[in-house]
């Protein structure tokens, strides 16, 4: 459980903040109805009970195999200006980010298979919570993994151009979350896990930067993930804080960087959202106010 917060919770940081060293295949009790039981029940049963993993499992699962080859590529130095070493970057990340895809589709196949097995009876079980986060912390590991190599808005220097892959890779990242996201009763927002908060905020703040980049309004898809985060801060600070940075990014969208009061950091994609969201948070809690945009106006003119 420990590694698996640490996984979930440090994505994008450049440095190892837990103690795994290595991916690893974890073997743990693949149904939700096993997960239920008395320990007794538990030490009791196989391993692997059956073919379909429970919701739970799955979290788990992504937390220390996949998850843990993306940090370890995000943490490796690489000279973008050099053609060599980003050409070879680019050959590693267009791997993980298969099989990152691989994992997605063996996840979908899961979700199903343990909904026919297990949950015919309940109401919306694709929306279980921990489906929802799994589903949402992935698509976080594809942004992450590739943002750098996204367009980012003039004003903010690169050392090369932008990779169309990567940029197409992300928006599907970003679209995938807000239509699920979008799923999602004001309910199931109000009493989400607090670890989906994040996931949000990323996908959020790529859809800023990309969409600034190419000179384009922000997407709609936004106003989803910024609702959500507003429903959720009734009950989350960090929510609330990540609403306060995206309601001031988008209400200064047309400025330009130099212009901005909006910290540079947040359009620079070499900067992981893990990086800077602390630094984010304190600057935008801390204005006053009368500095503070009204929350909607922007998003819904869009």
């Amino acid at each position: 459980m420990t590694e698996m917060l640490d996984s979930i919770s440090t994505i994008g940081s450049r440095h190892q903040l837990g103690f795994l060293q290595a991916p690893i295949n974890p073997l743990l009790p693949c149904s939700d109805w096993v997960w239920s039981q008395s320990d007794t029940v538990i030490g009791e049963y196989p391993l692997r009970p059956s073919h379909y993993s429970s919701a739970f499992s799955l979290c788990v699962m992504l937390a220390l195999s996949e998850l843990q080859t993306v940090q370890t590529f995000v943490r490796k130095p690489v000279a973008m200006d050099v053609y060599e070493e980003r050409d070879a970057w680019q050959s590693e990340a267009q791997k993980i980010d298969e099989s990152l895809t691989n994992w997605r589709d063996e996840f979908v196949a899961g979700v199903y298979r343990l909904i026919n097995a297990e949950k015919t009876n309940i109401e919306r079980p694709e929306m279980d919570p921990f489906f929802v986060l799994t589903n949402c912390v992935l698509n976080t590991a594809v942004i992450t993994l590739l943002q750098r190599r996204a367009p980012c808005p003039p004003g903010i220097d690169t050392p090369a151009d932008s990779w169309a892959f990567a940029s197409n890779r992300c928006v599907y990242a970003c679209e995938n979350m807000a239509f699920k996201v979008r799923q999602m009763t004001e309910s199931e927002m109000l009493s989400c896990n607090p670890h989906l908060l994040f996931s949000i905020f990323v996908a959020a703040r790529f859809y800023i930067v990309h969409s600034k980049a190419l000179d384009a309004d922000v997407p709609v898809n936004l106003h989803s993930l910024a609702f959500a985060l507003h429903v959720s801060g009734k009950r989350w600070q960090l929510a609330r804080s990540y609403e306060n940075v995206i309601r001031i990014a988008v209400a200064d969208y047309r400025t330009p960087i130099a212009l901005s009061k909006v910290p540079r950091e947040f359009y620079d994609l070499t900067f992981s959202t893990f990086e800077i969201a602390d630094q984010l948070t304190r600057w935008a809690d801390g204005l006053s106010p009368d500095e503070s945009p009204a929350f909607g106006t922007e998003l819904m003119s869009t």
